[in-house]
């Protein structure tokens, strides 16, 4: 494998990761938005559920990481666009965890009739998933530059 295909492949799953937090962010989020509260519960803790149990998901959301590990291994760190994008990814995708776990949490604790805190967390969960996807973007966007002004 040569490197520039493992920073093609590196590419397109922080794209993959980026497409996925793009919907979360557009698609879901408004349809999230669009349901009463108590069904905004219901869905929200069975997504925790089932997307925390999907090999799809676990592999997706984490390829990149994964995909770095040999890449660095092989190539080293003399791409510091694509360092500077991983790291991007690595960071951004942390602060969200950090950001919308606990909110998951609380959904969770929550009686479907405590509808001003399920508001408050709805709110939450749309700005960690925005963050993310804008991060991630960002991410990809330098990723991108470095390809087209390295190689």
């Amino acid at each position: 494998m040569t490197k520039t295909f493992a920073e093609t492949l590196l590419f397109a799953s922080v794209a993959t990761n980026a497409a996925l937090l793009l919907f979360f962010a557009g698609v879901f989020r408004q349809m999230m938005n669009a349901i009463d509260l108590a069904t905004f519960k219901n869905l929200t803790a069975l997504l925790v559920q089932y997307s925390s149990k999907s090999p799809f998901m676990i592999i997706a959301l984490n390829l990149p990481f994964i995909g770095a590990i040999p890449y660095y291994y092989f190539y080293g760190f003399g791409n510091w666009w694509i360092t500077l994008g991983l790291g991007l990814w690595l960071i951004s995708g942390s602060v969200a965890k950090v950001i919308k776990l606990p909110v998951y949490k609380t959904v969770a604790a929550l009686n479907s009739d405590d509808i001003a805190q399920l508001e408050i967390m709805r709110r939450k969960i749309n700005m960690g998933n925005a963050f993310q996807a804008a991060m991630y973007c960002v991410a990809l966007l330098v990723m991108g530059w470095g390809a087209v002004n390295v190689h």
